[in-house]
């Protein structure tokens, strides 16, 4: 085991003790861009055991996947590799962190999943002023994606289903991105699975 993967387990392991991992719905390791799984079985399951949560591959919690699977993704997307989003730093910048924020083992005091957490909860449930919000409801569940935009343009899109998390990311060009995505049918987006 290599030593991102040992401190990605004990991370884990201490955010589900945190109650943290409650606060994720349910994602697929299955891109929807590119249609196959993102990290294989064994990381998956790995993870899963070390947060205590049964699941079945390819469908878990979205913290645990988002997170600390994308940490360990090496399957190209047409938007790049997904472990960008936590390591190049442009994430945390439009989110006015420090570029290294949500990098693995860049704080002896919080997880990865803490700091993403703390930075996306107050954005999915209490958008901030001038932010596109779209709750649409796909078969009876609530669901909301809001694009934030900095003054460059450029912005982060927080989604979650029945007020729960599932992702986030940076977008180039929020006001773009917000209407595509408004102009989408209802459907369960970003690689959400139906809550259990």
């Amino acid at each position: 085991m290599t030593p991102a993967l040992e401190t990605a387990l004990r991370c884990v392991a201490d955010d589900a003790r945190a109650g943290l991992l409650e606060l994720w719905g349910r994602s697929t390791v299955v891109d929807e861009n590119v249609g196959a799984p993102v990290i294989d079985r064994a990381l998956f399951d790995a993870l899963h055991d070390a947060a205590g949560i049964a699941a079945a591959f390819p469908i878990g919690n979205a913290g645990v996947v988002h997170v600390y699977g994308y940490f360990f993704s090496d399957v190209p997307t047409p938007y790049g590799y997904k472990r960008d989003r936590w390591n190049d730093g442009a994430l945390a910048r439009a989110l006015d962190l420090p570029a290294s924020a949500f990098r693995l083992g860049d704080s002896p005091d919080e997880t990865p999943l803490a700091r993403v957490t703390a930075a996306a909860l107050p954005l999915l449930r209490e958008p901030p002023a001038g932010a596109t919000v779209l709750d649409v409801a796909v078969d009876g569940l609530a669901t909301r994606a809001v694009v934030s935009a900095g003054t460059d343009g450029s912005g982060v899109l927080c989604y979650g289903v029945a007020d729960r998390l599932v992702t986030l990311f940076p977008v180039a060009d929020a006001a773009a991105f917000a209407r595509e995505a408004a102009a989408e049918p209802p459907r369960l987006r970003w690689n959400a699975g139906l809550p259990a």
